[in-house]
C-alpha cells in the first residue's frame, strides 16, 4: 500500500510497551492524575475547525452540541438548589467517602434534580453535584438521567467510584460453558436481557421511562430484573413507526405511515431511523449464503426532525440519509429473510441530554467478590494485563454507559479496572470525550468485553485521551461521522463491523504490542461472534469482512478514513515496532472505491472479497490487483478536522477580585436599582452575576443593575459575582438591602424608551451610536465626542406621554451639568430636572412633565471627555388627550389577533411577556402623524406553527389560510416593530405593500425561511438594532436573514408599481445577523433602489451554499451605499466572498447590480473567501460603476480586497 511502512520503505523502532514517549493525551492523564499543570490542547470548538473538504464527510459538527465549548462556571443553573455540594450529599443524602454504600443517596441526589431542577434546566443552566474527594462505594446501576446535569469530582485520581455490584446487579445467567453473559437466559415476563445491552454499568445516561406495554411487567419484576424495561420506551418494537414508502440515500424526507400519531414528533426532537435489512444489502457486503442473514436494522443512524408535515404525515431530517431507506425488507426486489417481511421503522427518542461527567476516577473492585458458582475472586490487575479471556463474566459491567443520549461530555475522568468495556455507547449522538485515562478492564474475552466501545454512535469526538489495556478502541453497529483524533492507544483503532462509515481517525498514536492477539487469553477465550481464537495477533488497524463479521452483524462500511496517525505494530516478543500507514499526508480511505472515494468497495484481495481481515493486514489494498483502500488524495494541512493544531495558551484559572458592595441608587413600587465598584482581573472583567438572595436576577457587563418585577413594599437583598473570559467567578460582594416602593394602588409606569427611535448631537466613534442607550443592554453605551459641550441625546416616544421617571446610568464619562427636558414637537423643550451636581453612577430621576420627545442635554461635563450613557430609561404612560391613540395590553393570542385586525392610527399595541402561537396579520394603516405601534419586551415572542389551507396563487390574507408567517403587514404602512420576538415560524416577519415600517430591537430566530422581507414594494423602511439567526432550517436556499425585493421571476405576483417590486430605499442599521443564517445576510433584489446598509455584524458560519448563497450580501439592486460594517466568517459553512454583485436581466430592465458603493467595511473571509467584495461585471456598469473605496479593509482573504479597482 502507498506509504504502508513510511515514505521511504520504513524500519523498525524499538517502541517499548510501557516506556514510550507519550503524546498530549498520555501527558494529559499523567498530569490529571498526579496534579500537576494540565497540557494545553488545540481548541476543539466550531472556531477552529476546517469547513468541510470536497469529497470527503462533513466532520465539522462532530461533538459537544455540534461543536460548542464544553461548559463551564457560566453555565450554570443560577437557582442555588440545583447543586448538591459535597457538604450536602453528606448532610442530606448520606453520601461520604467513608465505606459506606452510597448508592442510594446517590440515586436520590440525581432525581432530586430530575424532578426539581430538570424543568427549568438547559445548556446554559446546568445542576450539578459535587462529590468528596475519597473512595465512594457504589453496589448498583446509577441512572443518570436528569437533562442538563453535572456529575464532578475533586479530581481525576482524587474522587473514585468504587463499584462492587450486588447480587442484584451482577449477571446471573452465563452461557452453558459458564463464559460469558447470557442475555437471552436473563429473562422476566417478556423481558430480555438484550434489552439492556449493552449490558449494566457503574453510570448509565439512559432514560428510566417504561413503555406502556410493559408497565405491568415492570411492576411485577424482582430488583434484578427491572432495568429489562426501563428505556423501553425507545424501542422501536414497542414505540417504533412503520414507513408507507422509502427513501433514497441522500433525502432528508422520511414518509410515515397511514395513521400514525403525529403529536409524537417535534421539531427538534430526536429521531432514530432504522432501514431494514435486505438480501440485496448483504450481497453489496459480499455476504452470500442466506442462513446468515437476520431481520434487524443494520443501517441506522439518530437525526434531529427539523420539521414535520402533520397533513402529509411526513418528516423533514436535519441532515440527508447515508443510506437507502427501502420501505421494508423486500421492496427492493429481495427475497424475504427468515419467510419474513420485515418493517424499516422511525422511533421518537426520549434522549437524556446535556450530561456532564468530569474529574473523577471509576474502578470496579473484583478481588474479594463472590463467585457466582460459590466462593470469592483472589485477583489483581496484573492477572488481566495480555489476557484476553474473561476472568469473572458476572462482573462484566461497564465503566461508563451512553444510550439514547445526547450531548453528553465526559471530561478528565479515568478508568482503572472497568468489569468489561470503560466507555460504550449504544444509540447516541454528539458525544464529547476528551482528556480522560482508561486503563485495564477485568474481562477482556469472548462476547466482545473489554473495549473503549462507540457501538451506534453518531456525529461525536473521542479527543486527547489514553487508552492501555484494553481489547480494542471501536466504531461499529452503523456508526458514522465520528472524529477520533489525538488520542494514546495501546490497542487498534477497530473497524468492527455492522456497516459503520464516513469516520475520521486524525493524529492518534496507536503501538500494538506482539501480545495483543484473540489467542493471547488464559479462560473464556474467543472472538465477539462466538468462534475460538485464532493465531493472528492485532494490527493498528483491524477492518470487518462481511463473512467473518456477519457473525455478529455485517461488514465495515464506506469511506472511513485514516491521516497523520503514527501507527506501529510490535511484529515479535520483544521486538520492534513496524511502522504502518505510515505516509502521515496520505489519506487512507477504506471501503472505499478508488474511482469515488463515497462509493463503497469491500477489501478484495486478487478480485475476490477477503474473507476476514486477519492474516492480510499488509496487503496494499489501494493498488491492483488488490481494492478498497482509496489513497490518492495528500493533504500538507496536519489536520482534516481542525484549522490549528498548535495548543492554545495555558489556561487563566484566576478568578476576579471581589466586586464592590453594591449600594442602591433607586427604588419604585417593583424594581430596585443598584451600583457598585468595579472588580479587577489579570485577563479582563466580563461581566457581573447579580443575585437576589440566593437567585440569580441577572447579568451585566457594567457596574450597574435594575431589578424589576419585583413586589411593592419588599424588602430585597443583594449581592454580586464578577466574571472573567475563562469563566472563572469571584466570591460574593458584600449585601445590600433595598425596599421597593409601596404601590398606593396605582400602577408602576411602564418603561416606554425602550427600542424607541433616538437621535444624539454627535457621536464618539462606530460602536457607540445613540441607539444603545435605549437597547436594553447593560453593556453597550452611547458615548458623544469628547471634549465638547454641550452635548444632548433625544428619544422619541411616537406620541406624547406623561413622564414621571428618567433613569440615567453613566459611564465614568458623567455629566456634571445636565437638564431633563420634554418637547411635543421636537424644538421647543421645557425642563423638567436640572442639576449642576451630578456625580456619575445611576441617577434615578422623579420628574413630572407631558411630550413626545424627552432629551438629556448635558451642558458640563464632570471630566475631561465626552458624556457617555450605558442606558437613558424614561418611564411614563400615554397622555390621556393630544397624545394618538389609546395603549392597548395584550397577553394572549387571540387578545393580539384582534388588537392587529382593528388597530387604529396612533395607537400603541403592548405586549406582555409569554408566548403567543398562531396567525398574525394586519392590514390596518398607520398615517405619517400617528404611526401604529406593536411593542413588546424579548420575551414576548410570536410563533406561528403553520402554514395550513390552501394557499392563493400569490400570498395575500385569504380566509382558510394561514401562511405560516410569524407577523404579516399587508398593505399596512406607518408602522413602527419594537423589541419583541418571532421564532419557529415558516417566515419571520413579512411586509407586503407596507411602507415607512420601521423595526427596531427585534429578535428573529429559528426560522424556516427567511427572517425579515421587504415586499411587493414595502419601501422607506428601516430594520434596527435586530439580532437574527439560525434561519433557513427548512428551506436553507432561502434563509436569507433580511430580504429586500423579489426576484423578478416572482414580480408577477409582488410586483405592484408598474410590474416592478419597489422596495426602494429600504435602511438597514446596526443589526446582529448570524451565525447560522444559511444564506445571505441580506439578499438585495434587483429593481430595488437606493438603500443603506451600515454599521452591522455579520457572522456567517452556517452559510450553506445552497440556492448559490455563498456570501453576507448579494447586491443586485441599485444605488446601495454599504458602509461600516464588519464580517467574519468561520466554518461551517460554504462562504465564497464577503459582498457579491449580480445583474440579472429583468422586464421592465434596471442596470441592475450597479451604482454601489462600499466604504469603511471590515472583512475577515477566515481563509476561505476569496474577496471581500466581488464586482461580477465591469462591463454591465459601465454608465453605473460600482465603487470600492481603499476605507475597506479584509483579513484572512484568498485573493484581496476586491476583484475591480479600488477608489480612494
Amino acid at each position: 500500500m502507498t506509504g504502508l511502512t513510511g515514505p521511504a520503505g520504513g524500519t523498525a523502532a524499538a517502541v517499548p510497551h510501557d516506556d514510550r514517549a507519550t503524546t498530549a493525551a498520555a501527558t494529559l492523564a499523567t498530569a490529571a492524575t498526579s496534579g500537576a499543570a494540565t497540557a494545553a490542547l488545540p481548541d476543539l470548538t466550531s472556531a477552529n475547525r476546517r469547513a468541510p473538504v470536497a469529497g470527503l464527510p462533513d466532520w465539522s459538527r462532530a461533538g459537544y452540541r455540534g461543536g460548542a465549548p464544553l461548559p463551564g462556571p457560566t453555565e450554570a443553573h443560577p437557582d442555588a438548589a440545583c447543586h448538591i455540594t459535597a457538604q450536602e450529599l453528606a448532610s442530606r443524602y448520606g453520601v461520604r467517602a467513608d465505606g459506606g454504600d452510597a448508592t442510594a443517596g446517590l440515586q436520590a441526589a440525581v432525581d432530586a434534580l430530575r424532578t426539581g431542577c430538570t424543568p427549568s434546566a438547559g445548556y446554559t443552566r446546568l445542576s450539578s453535584i459535587t462529590l468528596p474527594a475519597g473512595r465512594i462505594l457504589v453496589t448498583r446501576q446509577l441512572a443518570l438521567d436528569a437533562d442538563y446535569m453535572v456529575l464532578r469530582g475533586a479530581g481525576m485520581g482524587q474522587t473514585t467510584l468504587a463499584f462492587r455490584p450486588d447480587a442484584d446487579t451482577r449477571y446471573d445467567t452465563l452461557t452453558p460453558d459458564g463464559g460469558d453473559w447470557d442475555e437471552d437466559g436473563m429473562t422476566h415476563g417478556a423481558g430480555k436481557g438484550g434489552w439492556t445491552w449493552p449490558g449494566r454499568g457503574l453510570l448509565r445516561v439512559q432514560t428510566r421511562e417504561v413503555s406502556p406495554k410493559y408497565t405491568s411487567d415492570h411492576a411485577s419484576a424482582p430488583a434484578g430484573r427491572k432495568d429489562l424495561f426501563e428505556g423501553s420506551v425507545n424501542q422501536h418494537w414497542a414505540s417504533g413507526v412503520p414507513l408507507r414508502e422509502g427513501s433514497a440515500l441522500g433525502s432528508t424526507q422520511i414518509r410515515l405511515a397511514a395513521g400514525t400519531d403525529m403529536s409524537r414528533f417535534k421539531a427538534g426532537a430526536h429521531l432514530w431511523v432504522g432501514a431494514a435489512n435486505t438480501a440485496k444489502f448483504y450481497q453489496q457486503q459480499t455476504i452470500t449464503d442466506p442462513s446468515t442473514y437476520v431481520n434487524l436494522h443494520m443501517r441506522q443512524q439518530i437525526f434531529q426532525i427539523a420539521a414535520v408535515d402533520t397533513t402529509g404525515k411526513n418528516l423533514t431530517l436535519d441532515k440527508a440519509l447515508e443510506y437507502d431507506l427501502p420501505l421494508n425488507s423486500t421492496s427492493d426486489g429481495s427475497a424475504p429473510i427468515d419467510g419474513t417481511v420485515y418493517p424499516s421503522r422511525v422511533t421518537p427518542l426520549k434522549v437524556v441530554q446535556g450530561v456532564g461527567i468530569e474529574d473523577l476516577s471509576i474502578t470496579q473492585e473484583l478481588d474479594g467478590m463472590p463467585r457466582l458458582g460459590g466462593g470469592t475472586y483472589d485477583v489483581e490487575p496484573a492477572d488481566a494485563k495480555a489476557n484476553f479471556g474473561n476472568i469473572a463474566p458476572e462482573y462484566a459491567q461497564h465503566g461508563i454507559v451512553l444510550k439514547w443520549a445526547a450531548n453528553v461530555w465526559i471530561r478528565r475522568v479515568g478508568t482503572r479496572m472497568t468489569g468489561s468495556h470503560a466507555v460504550v455507547t449504544e444509540s447516541a449522538k454528539n458525544i464529547q470525550v476528551q482528556e480522560s485515562s482508561f486503563d485495564g478492564s477485568w474481562n477482556k474475552g469472548k462476547g466482545g468485553n473489554g473495549y473503549f466501545r462507540g457501538s451506534r454512535v453518531w456525529d461525536s469526538l473521542y479527543a486527547y485521551n489514553t487508552s492501555r489495556n484494553l481489547r480494542h478502541f471501536t466504531f461499529q453497529w452503523s456508526a458514522s461521522d465520528n472524529v477520533v483524533v489525538g488520542n494514546d492507544f495501546d490497542s487498534d483503532l477497530n473497524l468492527h463491523g455492522g456497516w459503520e462509515r464516513r469516520n475520521l481517525f486524525e493524529n492518534n498514536r496507536a503501538a500494538v504490542p506482539f501480545e495483543n492477539s484473540s489467542k493471547n487469553c488464559r479462560a473464556n477465550c474467543g472472538e465477539e461472534g462466538g468462534g475460538t481464537p485464532d493465531d493472528s495477533t492485532w494490527w493498528p488497524i483491524w477492518w470487518g469482512a462481511g463473512r467473518k463479521a456477519v457473525k455478529w452483524s455485517g461488514a465495515t462500511g464506506p469511506q472511513n478514513v485514516f491521516y497523520g496517525n503514527d501507527l506501529s505494530k510490535q511484529t515479535a516478543a520483544g521486538g520492534a515496532y513496524q511502522p504502518y500507514y505510515a505516509d502521515r499526508r496520505r489519506l487512507y480511505q477504506l471501503g472505499s472505491a478508488a474511482a469515488d472515494a463515497s462509493a463503497y468497495q469491500h477489501l478484495a484481495e486478487n478480485g475476490a472479497p477477503v474473507p476476514d481481515w486477519a492474516g492480510r493486514e499488509n496487503l496494499d489494498y489501494s493498488r491492483a490487483p488488490h481494492a478498497g483502500v482509496n489513497a490518492t488524495r495528500t493533504d500538507t494541512s496536519g489536520s482534516l478536522f481542525l484549522k490549528s493544531t498548535a495548543p492554545g495558551p495555558d489556561g487563566d484559572t484566576e478568578a476576579p477580585s471581589v466586586p464592590g458592595a453594591p449600594r442602591s441608587t433607586g427604588t419604585t413600587a417593583d424594581s430596585v436599582s443598584l451600583a457598585w465598584d468595579a472588580s479587577t482581573d489579570d485577563q479582563g472583567v466580563t461581566g457581573y452575576d447579580v443575585y437576589r438572595g440566593g437567585t440569580l436576577a441577572g447579568t451585566t457587563t457594567s457596574t450597574a443593575y435594575t431589578d424589576t418585577g419585583l413586589t411593592a413594599s419588599t424588602a430585597y437583598s443583594y449581592t454580586v459575582k464578577a466574571r472573567d473570559a475563562a469563566g472563572n467567578t469571584s466570591a460574593a460582594s458584600g449585601t445590600v438591602s433595598a425596599t421597593t416602593r409601596s404601590g398606593g394602588g396605582t400602577p408602576a409606569p411602564a418603561l416606554v424608551s425602550r427600542g424607541r427611535p433616538v437621535t444624539a448631537s454627535s457621536v464618539e466613534t462606530a460602536g457607540f451610536e445613540a441607539s444603545r442607550a435605549v437597547d436594553g443592554d447593560g453593556g453597550t453605551r452611547w458615548a458623544s465626542a469628547e471634549g465638547v459641550d454641550p452635548q444632548w441625546l433625544r428619544v422619541d416616544l411616537g406620541s406624547a406621554h406623561d413622564i414621571s421617571r428618567v433613569r440615567l446610568g453613566w459611564e465614568a464619562a458623567y455629566g456634571k451639568a445636565y437638564r431633563i427636558q420634554t418637547s411635543n414637537d421636537g424644538t421647543n423643550w421645557t425642563d423638567v430636572h436640572s442639576t449642576a451636581t451630578g456625580d456619575g453612577g445611576v441617577d434615578d430621576l422623579t420628574v413630572t412633565g407631558t411630550g413626545r420627545y424627552v432629551r438629556i442635554l448635558g451642558t458640563a461635563r464632570g471630566t475631561a471627555y465626552g458624556y457617555s450613557l450605558w442606558e437613558f430609561e424614561v418611564y411614563g404612560s400615554p397622555a390621556p388627550a393630544g397624545g394618538g391613540g389609546p395603549v392597548v395590553d395584550v397577553s394572549t393570542a387571540g387578545q393580539l389577533q384582534s388588537a392587529l385586525a382593528n388597530a387604529q392610527p396612533g395607537q400603541t399595541i403592548r405586549l406582555a411577556a409569554g408566548e403567543y402561537r398562531g396567525s398574525f396579520v394586519t392590514q390596518r394603516a398607520g398615517t405619517a402623524a400617528a404611526p401604529i405601534t406593536l411593542t413588546g419586551p424579548p420575551n414576548a415572542v410570536l410563533v406561528n406553527d403553520g402554514p395550513s389551507g390552501t394557499a392563493p396563487s400569490c400570498p395575500v390574507p385569504t380566509a382558510g389560510w394561514d401562511s405560516g408567517y410569524g407577523l404579516w403587514l399587508y398593505g399596512a404602512p406607518y408602522w413602527r416593530l419594537t423589541g419583541f420576538t418571532v421564532k419557529e415560524s415558516k417566515k419571520g416577519v413579512v411586509l407586503d405593500d407596507s411602507p415607512h415600517v420601521t423595526l427596531d430591537g427585534l429578535s428573529v430566530h429559528h426560522v424556516d425561511e427567511e427572517a425579515v422581507h421587504f415586499r411587493r414594494s414595502s419601501a422607506d423602511g428601516v430594520l434596527r438594532n435586530a439580532t437574527i439567526s439560525h434561519t433557513g432550517l427548512v428551506q436553507a436556499g432561502y434563509g436569507e436573514a433580511v430580504y429586500i425585493g423579489s426576484a423578478g421571476s416572482n414580480w408577477a405576483c409582488h410586483g405592484n408599481q408598474g410590474g416592478v417590486d419597489r422596495s426602494d430605499r429600504v435602511q438597514v442599521l446596526d443589526n446582529r445577523i448570524g451565525p447560522s443564517v444559511a444564506a445571505e445576510h441580506i439578499d438585495i433584489k434587483e429593481g430595488t433602489h437606493d438603500g443603506v446598509i451600515r454599521g452591522n455584524t455579520f457572522d456567517g458560519t452556517g452559510i450553506s451554499g445552497a440556492n448559490s448563497a455563498d456570501s453576507w450580501v448579494d447586491a443586485k439592486g441599485v444605488g446601495y451605499l454599504i458602509e461600516d460594517n464588519t464580517g467574519t466568517f468561520s466554518s461551517p459553512g460554504t462562504f465564497a466572498n464577503g459582498y457579491e454583485t449580480h445583474n440579472p436581466a429583468t422586464t421592465p430592465s434596471f442596470p441592475n447590480g450597479c451604482g454601489n458603493v462600499w466604504r469603511g467595511n471590515r472583512s475577515d473571509l477566515g481563509g476561505v473567501g476569496a474577496y471581500a467584495v466581488r464586482i461580477t461585471s465591469t462591463s454591465k456598469c459601465a454608465a453605473d460603476p460600482n465603487v470600492v473605496h481603499a476605507s475597506n479593509t479584509v483579513t484572512n482573504a484568498r485573493s484581496g480586497l476586491t476583484n475591480g479597482p479600488v477608489t480612494p
